[in-house]
């Protein structure tokens, strides 16, 4: 009779354990609660054990629109992403969003908020363009008129000419801000301080 009693009684302790370890098999949390634009979104995914195949995300905003898949590698239980480019008010509109993480049949979500702190923000497809330019690939001329066309930075009216330079070691500037090691606002003041200073003819 004690053997049906513990074999009762472990039936019963797993099927109240059984669904919250179900719960916990992915867990994701942000960096933030909430990201101004110029943020990079950073977030760690958290798995009760490795298989062989990927997880899927998705981004969800306040309508419930998804974001396509991304796919992500999950090597260890623990795992840690950022994503390429910051938040852009181009793409991301300012409220609640939900990520969703599927992996090995289990989901995860947690959820952020994004608002329009008035920060100097890059404009998108910078983190491809400024290093270019620093390595020498982009003139001069073609990466100003990037800026100013996105309005980043302020030409007070003037034309730009082809020959316009800007000063080689500002070029070190590009680096750094490529490599997060000066803010966007860091790395547009300058360049805006050069054009008000007459640094840069345009």
């Amino acid at each position: 009779m004690k053997k049906y009693q513990v074999l009762i009684f472990c039936v019963f302790v797993v099927f109240l354990v059984s669904p919250k370890i179900a719960n916990a098999e992915v867990q994701i949390t942000t960096s933030k609660k909430t990201y101004n634009y110029g943020d990079y979104l950073s977030i760690s995914i958290n798995v009760s054990a490795v298989t062989n195949g990927d997880a899927v995300m998705h981004i969800i905003n306040e309508d419930g629109t998804k974001s396509s898949a991304i796919s992500i590698q999950i090597k260890n239980t623990a795992t840690n992403i950022t994503s390429p480019n910051p938040f852009d008010a181009v793409i991301f509109k300012e409220g609640k969003y939900h990520i969703e993480i599927e992996y090995a049949g289990q989901k995860g979500t947690t959820e952020f908020e994004l608002v329009d702190a008035g920060n100097t923000v890059m404009p998108f497809a910078s983190n491809v363009i400024v290093p270019q330019w620093a390595s020498g690939m982009i003139s001069d001329y073609n990466f100003l008129k990037f800026l100013a066309d996105k309005d980043a930075i302020n030409l007070q009216g003037h034309a730009l000419k082809q020959s316009v330079k800007i000063p080689s070691w500002y070029k070190t500037n590009g680096f750094w801000w490529a490599d997060k090691k000066i803010s966007d606002a860091e790395f547009v003041s300058g360049l805006q301080y050069l054009l008000d200073r007459k640094a840069i003819s345009v």
